[in-house]
């Protein structure tokens, strides 16, 4: 018996490895997302829940949306059950059936309870929705994200901004949502606009100077 238990102990962290969620960062997140939506839920229904709409972050679309509900699993269970009054920070995207779903399940579904951001495994940047959605729509405002981002690996896509690095560090002391984000994109080594621009017209030049030679 007591070999069968240290058997046990010594698979658990495997065990919980393999189930482990696979998380996509929020710099990409908001990349995806054609809606990034604050508001309240409506209605709940058996696979999805009428969500009105109160501010938009990003996107537009109706003040009303049907919103997928995910599905719990082990390592990704909801931070509450859904209730109709409940206020969400919503990060979506759209599919075939006109529905939108939260991008990697919880990690698009942030529950906001009395201008607070309940789910202790945020980070720690994300120290209030009016902060948050500040720092999304600065971080909007500085990059775009190019390529393919159904890519799990993200390994064919890239961030190009359009300030300098200068100008970021003065930006970043001004938002830590912004500044985690700048972090989280500048870990895909980031183009700068200006760079990337003269590159792409230097290389066009040259083209066309060797060919027309």
């Amino acid at each position: 018996m007591r070999l069968v238990v240290c058997l046990f102990l010594f698979l658990v962290p495997t065990l919980n490895y393999g189930f482990k969620k696979n998380v996509t960062p929020y710099s990409i997140v908001i990349s995806k997302a054609v809606l990034i939506v604050d508001g309240t839920i409506s209605k709940v229904f058996k696979n999805d829940y009428q969500f009105t709409i109160n501010e938009f972050v990003k996107g537009k679309s109706s003040q009303k949306i049907n919103v997928t509900i995910w599905k719990e699993w082990i390592c990704d269970p909801r931070i509450k059950q859904l209730r109709a009054g409940q206020r969400l920070i919503l990060f979506l995207e759209k599919s075939t059936n006109g529905n939108y779903y939260p991008i990697n399940d919880s990690t698009g579904e942030l529950y906001v309870d009395n201008n607070t951001f309940i789910d202790i495994f945020l980070p720690k940047d994300f120290t209030n929705p009016t902060v948050l959605k500040k720092g999304i729509c600065m971080f909007l405002e500085t990059y775009k994200c190019y390529g393919n981002l159904s890519d799990r690996f993200y390994s064919n896509m890239y961030f190009v901004r359009n300030k300098s690095i200068f100008e970021i560090y003065e930006m970043k002391m001004t938002n830590s949502s912004f500044a985690y984000l700048v972090d989280g994109a500048e870990y895909y080594k980031v183009n700068e606009f200006q760079q990337f621009q003269f590159i792409k017209n230097y290389s066009t030049n040259s083209k066309t100077a060797n060919s027309s030679g």
